[in-house]
């Protein structure tokens, strides 16, 4: 079923960006005319509502971000005059004040600053900025309730050297899942032609972790995909030359193909091969193939009732050894030494081998740890017809629909297949029929 709705949101000038809150009940709008507006979602009449409407910045208004609920309606913007502003709802009856919302201005950068986006929540209240100089800035608050005074908290120079304004901008994304390294976050930019991942490996330090891919055209936009729980990261670019590319990102052991689980078939220095075999979930390690097929359940079995047969045998030889007891100490001592002989040899060869490949796995999980680097993969290669500027790439809150903005006017919806090929589902534009598209 589709429903379209029309907002009058009357801008004097271009729209560059539409932001919902986290509930999506709100909505915030920015375009040419330095003007913030900003909408409440009415459920009993189905319509968008004015809230407010003011002037927020000397220039064009690029970006907005809103934060999480959890530390209040706090919205951010960005603008070619080089600040960054940092918006909160108050009352405007007991803070006197003629407006609802209320800035802060977050010290005046060197550069237009192009791209802005919060942390996730279950860091902090933490916000990036990216500028046209090359550089990306990580800024947080002394005080989270009245957000008067931010401090600068970390900087990347992703484009070393001299850049200016025609450079092109910066885009950014942060990861969002909780289970990751933490404050990952991906950066794209025109002067670099490139897709970086970055981590903070120390408070306030961030260093590479991979670079994703570098292109022939300028990188416009990039969304970090949701994991839910999905054993990869989703990360899409949006490109110059029409392209939207999406990449899967492993950046840890725990989400690489090869099970840690199964390393006690591993053993140190054996090559991984990581080729995929369906539903079977098969890993191959020199000619060695364990399918995760409930094999595992009835060895575990057959190895504990080995241990118990064990076991029981061992107490009979005690039960013998002790009854045979002679007065003699070097008869005592000859006997002992039997018994701790004939002891060893009561071991099963199969409880032998499992207690040594126990050893081995350990040894493999760490090599396996060790050994590993962060690494991608080209999953999909979109390309909008005709060949247009793609200006904005969003991923839906499951991480399964992927939406484009391109300069012909057109939204359009991609989703995977059941063989993992993208394809586009869906096409909407508000100033052409759907016969049009």
């Amino acid at each position: 079923m589709e429903q379209e709705m029309c907002i009058p949101v009357n801008h004097d000038d271009f729209i560059h960006d539409v932001a919902y809150n986290f509930y999506g009940t709100r909505l915030a709008t920015c375009g040419s005319d330095k003007c913030i507006k900003i909408w409440d979602w009415n459920k009993q009449t189905g319509q968008w509502i004015l809230n407010e409407s003011f002037t927020a910045h000397d220039s064009s208004v690029i970006r907005l971000s809103w934060a999480h609920p959890e530390f209040g309606q706090v919205l951010a913007s960005c603008s070619l005059d080089r600040t960054l502003k940092i918006w909160m709802e108050v009352d405007p009856i007991a803070k006197n004040e003629s407006s609802r919302w209320t800035s802060t201005i977050v010290r005046p950068h060197s550069a237009a600053v192009h791209c802005i986006a919060f942390a996730p929540e279950y860091t902090n209240l933490t916000i990036a900025t990216a500028c046209s100089d090359g550089k990306v800035t990580f800024y947080s608050p002394n005080d989270p309730v009245k957000l008067d005074n931010w401090m600068t908290m970390g900087i990347i120079e992703f484009a070393p050297g001299v850049s200016t304004d025609s450079d092109g901008p910066l885009c950014l994304s942060w990861c969002k899942s909780r289970f990751a390294a933490p404050h990952m976050i991906a950066i794209g930019g025109s002067k670099e032609n490139c897709i970086r991942v970055y981590k903070e490996k120390q408070p306030n330090t961030y260093v590479e972790v991979l670079e994703l891919d570098r292109y022939d055209s300028a990188v416009l936009d990039v969304d970090w995909a949701p994991s839910m729980g999905r054993s990869y990261h989703l990360i899409a670019t949006a490109c110059s030359d029409g392209h939207i590319r999406i990449y899967k990102f492993w950046s840890h052991p725990s989400m690489s193909k090869a099970a840690l689980s199964d390393s006690i078939f591993i053993r140190e220095g054996d090559q991984l091969d990581y080729s995929d075999s369906g539903d079977a979930a098969a890993t191959k390690v020199n000619g060695l193939r364990h399918l995760s097929t409930g094999e595992d359940d009835e060895d575990e079995d057959d190895e504990e009732e080995d241990d118990e047969d064990d076991d029981d045998e061992d107490d009979e030889d005690s039960d013998v050894d002790e009854d045979s007891d002679v007065s003699d100490e070097d008869d005592e001592d000859d006997s002992d030494d039997g018994n701790r002989s004939n002891a060893g040899s009561s071991v099963s060869p199969h409880a032998r081998a499992r207690r040594m490949g126990k050893s081995r796995g350990l040894k493999s999980a760490q090599h396996v740890l060790k050994a590993f680097e962060p690494h991608s993969e080209l999953v999909g290669d979109l390309v909008v017809e005709p060949l247009m500027p793609v200006r904005r790439v969003r991923w839906n809150s499951t991480g399964t629909l992927l939406v484009s903005s391109s300069d012909d006017g057109v939204a359009r919806m991609w989703k995977a297949t059941v063989n993992g090929t993208w394809r586009e589902v869906a096409a909407i534009t508000a100033e052409k029929s759907p016969a049009d598209l």
